[in-house]
């Protein structure tokens, strides 16, 4: 194998721990219309979820104007612990959005790709 090759399969922490939390938040996003232990988990997650998008794309140099959209899930936590409710189901919604719109750019992306 080359150094690319090698390079290239290494697994990167901060998408895993981006990923997991994303994907977490969304079953406890759900979960906390239903129970109250679900939101703080919930809001923490998305809180981890955007530093970690924060971290990937710094590190990578990759930050484009759409990620501040990608934070309009952290400004909906804000909204909810601050001001109103709603906030927490604006970034659950936002949440979702995402989830959506990144599915989308895969299977873009694997039939350019195949």
């Amino acid at each position: 194998m080359t150094v690319e090759k090698i390079s290239e399969s290494k697994l990167d922490i901060g998408a895993i721990v981006h990923s997991s939390a994303g994907i977490i938040a969304l079953i406890l996003g759900g979960l906390m219309y239903f129970y109250s232990w679900a939101l703080p988990f919930f809001a923490g997650l998305m809180i981890l979820s955007a530093v970690s998008a924060i971290w990937i794309s710094w590190r990578q140099d990759a930050w484009v104007p759409g990620h501040w959209l990608a934070m309009l899930p952290v400004i909906g936590i804000g909204l909810g612990y601050f001001l109103a409710p709603w906030g927490y189901t604006l970034a659950y919604v936002c949440l979702w959005l995402a989830f959506i719109h990144f599915v989308i750019r895969g299977i873009q992306a694997s039939r350019q790709s195949g």
